[in-house]
């Protein structure tokens, strides 16, 4: 399943939760793998819990 993060794709696999995404995505981008304090927000721009689920081609945008 693919996702996007900040618009940048990250490939996972079906079923993965937000925080799995964010992760792969912090992974590839060689950032901070700790989530205090991160804001994720959806196309929409609603706030959304780690813990939630996804859907092929989600677009997150998460703030560090």
């Amino acid at each position: 399943m693919k996702a996007y993060v900040n618009d940048t794709e990250v490939r996972t696999y079906y079923g993965a939760k937000v925080k799995s995404v964010v992760l792969a995505y912090c992974r590839a981008n060689n950032l901070s793998l700790k989530l205090d304090g991160v804001e994720v927000r959806d196309a929409y721009g609603n706030l959304i819990g780690l813990d939630g689920s996804l859907r092929a081609n989600s677009r997150l945008y998460v703030k560090f």
